[in-house]
């Protein structure tokens, strides 16, 4: 190597390290470049942000909207949040794509005729037809068949009728849709809420996995499912309540170091839980705004999932999610 190529690998080197450092020291929300909306051309901007939506729900270039169940849901809720309105048009165009998705056994699938039904894309289809006050045009009782159909020998739900076991997401998911369908009575809901008990980690959140390391969504669809089930009890309440609080997400760590970035779909579901808890008074609202602001990208209205990335549509549906929890914006109607 040339001595020009080696001052370019060392500088090259060194500029890694100082960024390592950077993202090694990121901890709070607060440190994770607050300024970054003005930074990118003023304060969030909500009329801009709903341009964004719509401008994506026009799309129809490569695929036309809605690309499915989940991205059909993020988008008109982040709308109604934000004041928007769904033109009939549009209305009819989702309505017709989700029935299209369900199944023969009454699931729904991630795309019109492709694949098996899963309880995900059956949980965001009902959501979306919940919001849009359209559940009578699928085929309910189907739909509560398919998801009855998941329970597990162990209480949970399995995500698809070929899976072998049960998880804490497609157990959430089922108990959720059963829920939006007024069917939690095909449920077992002792069983569910033991199934769930036993992810709970010693720092009292919640896991993925059993014995794997506690996380903001895992301790979301958690608390979720013991309230759907009616089995959250005072002292799981009070260690998921201390366990949130303590963690980045709350804004009033100071202090921390932390191996990656701060996630918006993390702080979401943070915010989500505690919500249910009844205990957002927890959090430093204005520091979480400021978190939740730093990621707005004034070019073209959207956020980004986390410091220095772009604007997705699941990002700026979580940023509308986390305003509506701070009640920045109100909650949607069936959302």
């Amino acid at each position: 190597m040339t001595r020009r190529g080696v001052m370019v690998s060392v500088a090259v080197a060194v500029v890694w390290a100082g960024l390592l450092g950077v993202l090694v020291r990121l901890g709070p929300p607060r440190l994770g470049n607050p300024a970054r909306g003005a930074a990118a051309g003023g304060a969030p901007d909500g009329a801009k942000t709903l341009g964004y939506l719509e401008q994506w729900a026009r799309r129809d270039r490569w695929d036309r909207f809605p690309e499915s169940p989940s991205f059909a849901f993020y988008n008109l809720y982040a709308t109604r949040a934000l004041g928007g309105a769904v033109s009939p048009e549009l209305r009819a165009q989702v309505v017709e794509y989700l029935r299209s998705c369900q199944a023969r056994d009454g699931g729904f699938t991630a795309t019109p005729g492709t694949g098996e039904s899963h309880v995900v894309a059956t949980l965001y289809a009902l959501r979306t037809l919940a919001l849009l006050g359209a559940l009578d045009a699928i085929d309910r009782p189907r739909a509560v068949e398919f998801l009855a159909s998941l329970k597990a020998r162990d209480g949970g739900f399995r995500g698809r009728a070929g899976e072998a076991g049960a998880s804490l997401g497609t157990t959430y998911h089922a108990l959720a849709g059963l829920e939006l369908l007024g069917a939690l009575d095909r449920a077992d809901r002792s069983g569910a809420a033991a199934f769930v008990a036993s992810h709970r980690a010693a720092d009292g959140g919640f896991a993925l996995r059993r014995g794997a390391t506690s996380s903001p969504v895992a301790t979301f669809m958690a608390v979720r499912s013991l309230k759907l089930a009616g089995a959250l009890d005072a002292a799981t309440s009070a260690a998921v309540a201390a366990y949130l609080q303590g963690s980045r997400y709350s804004g009033r760590l100071r202090e921390g170091k932390f191996t990656s970035p701060p996630e918006l779909e993390e702080e979401a579901h943070v915010l989500a839980a505690l919500a249910d808890l009844g205990r957002l008074d927890l959090v430093d609202r204005g520091e979480v705004e400021r978190f939740v602001s730093s990621l707005y990208v004034a070019e073209n209205g959207g956020y980004g999932p986390r410091p220095g990335l772009g604007t997705t549509p699941p990002s700026t549906y979580h940023a509308v999610a986390c305003l509506v929890a701070l009640g920045r914006l109100p909650s949607p109607a069936g959302g």
